[in-house]
C-alpha cells in the first residue's frame, strides 16, 4: 500500500518523503501541502492498493508533463481497478472502472477542461427516481413484515445488509419539534460513526454534513412522514463535509414511513451510491 505524488514536471514522489517536501520548496510535507499541490498546482495524487487505484487531480490545472505519467504509470497497472476523482468547482468520484475505461475517461476530462464556474451552482438537487422504486419492488414484500410483525432485530438487520449492502437507516421523526434520529444503523454510513469501539448508535442527523444539507435531508422526512407514502428520488448534492470541504454526493434514496404513534413517525431511509446520476446539465458529461 503506497501513496504517489506526481508533479507538475512529471517526476514520481513517494508521499509524505522528504524529497518530494523539498521539491516543493517546503521544510516540512505532509497531507496539507500535498493536497494543497494537487489542488492548485497541478500535481496528481495516487493511492496504490495494487489490484485497486485512486487518482485525484484537477484537469483545468494539472500539466501536460503530470498526465503523461500518470497515463504511463496506470498502463504498467493495466489489471487494476481505478478509482477517478476530479476537481472543477467541487470534487468529484467516479466509480471504480477497469484501467483502459479509466483512461479513456482521464483523457475525456482533459479534452472538455474548461475554466471553473463563476456563477453559483444549485447545492442540493433531486429527481423522481425509477432505480430506486425498482429496488424498493425487489425488497419491500421481504422487508416490510419484519417491521409490521415486530421481528426480532437481528433478522431485520440481515435483510435490509442484504438488499442495501449497509445504506439504511431506521429513523425516528417527531413530528411536533421536527427532530430526526436514528434507531437503528446499516454499516453503510462511515459519516455516522464515532470511531473503532464507539457504543453510541443514536445520532442526530444534523451531526454530519453541512447545516443545509442535513436540513434538507429533515424536510425530506418530513414530507413523507406528513403524506405517508414512500418517497423514491435521485440526489445530486455538493455537501461540505467538514474532513474533505465540498463534494458532490450522487445517490438514490428512499424514503418509507413505517409506522406513527401520535406525533412520533417512525420511517425506513435507505439509499444507493450512483456517480451516474447527472442533474447538473453545466457540469462534464460522458456519452456512450
Amino acid at each position: 500500500m503506497v501513496n504517489w505524488i506526481i508533479t507538475d514536471f512529471g517526476q514520481l514522489f513517494k508521499s509524505g518523503s522528504a524529497e518530494l517536501t523539498a521539491s516543493l520548496g517546503y521544510t516540512e510535507g505532509g497531507a496539507a501541502v500535498e493536497k494543497f499541490a494537487v489542488e492548485n498546482m497541478g500535481h496528481v495524487s495516487i493511492a496504490d492498493r495494487g489490484d485497486r487505484v485512486h487518482v485525484r487531480f484537477r484537469p483545468h490545472l494539472v500539466t501536460e508533463k503530470a498526465i503523461s505519467e500518470m497515463l504511463y504509470w496506470l498502463f504498467d497497472r493495466a489489471k487494476a481497478q481505478v478509482t477517478v476523482s476530479w476537481l472543477d468547482d467541487v470534487w468529484h468520484m467516479e466509480q471504480p472502472l477497469p484501467c483502459s475505461v479509466a483512461v479513456a475517461y482521464i483523457c475525456h476530462l482533459m479534452d472538455k477542461r474548461s475554466p471553473p464556474s463563476i456563477r453559483p451552482l444549485p447545492r442540493l438537487m433531486a429527481r423522481r427516481s425509477d432505480n430506486a422504486e425498482h429496488h424498493w419492488h425487489a425488497s419491500a414484500a421481504e422487508i416490510l413484515p419484519l417491521f409490521a410483525h415486530q421481528a426480532e432485530d437481528s433478522s431485520r438487520r440481515r435483510a435490509l445488509d442484504h438488499h442495501f449492502r449497509g445504506r439504511w437507516t431506521v429513523v425516528d421523526l417527531d413530528m411536533e419539534t421536527r427532530h430526526a434520529a436514528s434507531a437503528a444503523l446499516g454499516d453503510g454510513y462511515p459519516p455516522l460513526e464515532f470511531g473503532p469501539g464507539a457504543s453510541a448508535r443514536k445520532v442526530n442527523f444534523g451531526m454530519f454534513g453541512d447545516a443545509d444539507y442535513g436540513n434538507w435531508v429533515l424536510e425530506n422526512f418530513v414530507d413523507v412522514a406528513s403524506a405517508n407514502k414512500v418517497c423514491f428520488e435521485d440526489v445530486d448534492a455538493i455537501v461540505r463535509w467538514s474532513r474533505t470541504g465540498d463534494m458532490r454526493t450522487r445517490y438514490w434514496r428512499i424514503a418509507a414511513p413505517l409506522h406513527r404513534h401520535g406525533n412520533l413517525c417512525r420511517l425506513l431511509s435507505i439509499s444507493g451510491g450512483d456517480s451516474s446520476i447527472d442533474l447538473r446539465p453545466d457540469h462534464l458529461k460522458v456519452t456512450a
